[in-house]
């Protein structure tokens, strides 16, 4: 099942004038990591608007990033409430990275113990 979300990024993904303002607002910084530089949510996780169908959803970058480069079909399902549901993992610890190397699709649980042994540094 589709979010609505994920489905403002499949139409984002195919919007050149939409992928370009997602690349003019990220900054490549020396350890690899290509961060957003503009809206970050409550949480810390970069987001940007694309609207769909007269309205604008604030989905996350770093979902967008993933989809643009390896599809829609490789994107973990978004909206699932109950259960262990694949998510993607910042291996580097940054949740404004959007560098497709540096996220992996997981288990929820093994993001959520991952963040447990998170550097204190990172």
């Amino acid at each position: 099942m589709s979010t609505s979300k994920d489905m403002a990024i499949k139409h984002g993904i195919t919007r050149p004038k939409i992928i370009a303002t997602f690349h003019k607002n990220t900054k490549v910084l020396d350890n690899g990591c290509i961060i957003w530089t503009k809206m970050v949510n409550e949480h810390g996780y970069g987001q940007m608007g694309i609207a769909l169908k007269q309205k604008t959803h604030a989905v996350f970058v770093h979902r967008f990033a993933w989809a643009l480069k390896n599809g829609m079909d490789s994107l973990p399902i978004g909206g699932q409430q109950k259960g262990d549901r694949m998510v993607l993992n910042h291996i580097c610890h940054n949740r404004i990275c959007v560098n497709v190397n540096h996220l992996e699709v997981v288990l929820q649980s093994e993001n959520n113990s991952r963040k447990k042994r998170k550097p204190k540094n990172a």
